[in-house]
């Protein structure tokens, strides 16, 4: 009978930082019930804080936490010998021939590459498919079945179709902006909602939202509501006072 895979629900991009930077100094450990990527450097500064962690894991390894391979500097140079196949340019790959012979070929090797921003790009698309490959085959070696956390999609929404729609949730009916928090004004608010399709789960899954809700929205202040839509989706609320054009509202009931 073949045994049934450990699900984790897993950041790609966090893992793949993980398999590149790891090492005896700066080790990575994935907990299999959160998908967490915990990293446990001996440069912490908060020693309080390291041995906490390394309490932690010690306790749950082998059953809860399982440690993510230290780089190879070996796979590392193979994976540059390998590019340097792919390179059409003759002289550009006599030049990383050179680059990559001896002491120091790594940074020699990506000195080369800033003054031709093509292949540099390429290359980057080339280290990212192979340390993939690794982590696939450290994934299936350890039992466990990534699935992939999905980026948050953001969708602005006309408040009033919102306001009429069966997807919100009863108990939520009546949660309007009450009062600008810098002139005291309690009417004629510019209403904005956003529906997200996951609620962020992580800080910095938070700090993207921030950032992405001023940048691309002019959105400075927001809050999430969690269960307005009755299933996973967030709904975010924002509004401006027409008085003083501030975006600092009060919401309540």
């Amino acid at each position: 009978m073949v045994p049934r895979k450990i699900k984790v629900t897993v950041d790609l991009e966090e893992l793949c930082v993980a398999f590149e930077f790891s090492s005896v100094d700066n080790r990575y450990y994935l907990d299999l019930e959160t998908g967490e990527i915990i990293n446990i450097s001996d440069e912490f500064v908060d020693h309080e804080e390291k041995e906490e962690l390394e309490k932690k894991v010690e306790d749950g390894f082998g059953k809860r936490y399982v440690s993510i391979p230290y780089a190879s500097s070996d796979e590392s140079y193979k994976d540059m010998e390998d590019f340097v196949e792919t390179v059409k340019d003759q002289n550009l790959k006599e030049k990383l021939y050179i680059a990559i012979d001896g002491r120091g070929a790594f940074r020699r090797f990506k000195d080369v590459l800033l003054g031709y921003p093509e292949e540099r790009e390429r290359w980057f698309k080339f280290k990212d498919a192979r340390v993939t490959e690794r982590i696939n085959e450290w994934l299936e070696a350890e039992g466990i079945e990534m699935i992939e956390v999905q980026p948050i999609e953001i969708e602005e929404v006309d408040h009033q179709e919102l306001r009429g729609s069966k997807e919100v949730e009863e108990t939520w009916e009546g949660f309007s902006p009450i009062v600008c928090l810098e002139c005291g004004n309690e009417e004629g608010f510019r209403e904005r909602y956003f529906i997200l399709s996951r609620c962020p789960e992580k800080v910095d899954e938070e700090e993207w939202l921030d950032e992405t809700m001023i940048k691309q929205y002019g959105v400075e202040y927001c809050g999430v509501v969690v269960g307005a839509l009755g299933d996973e989706r967030g709904l975010i609320v924002s509004a401006v006072c027409r008085r003083c054009g501030s975006q600092n509202v009060f919401y309540d009931f």
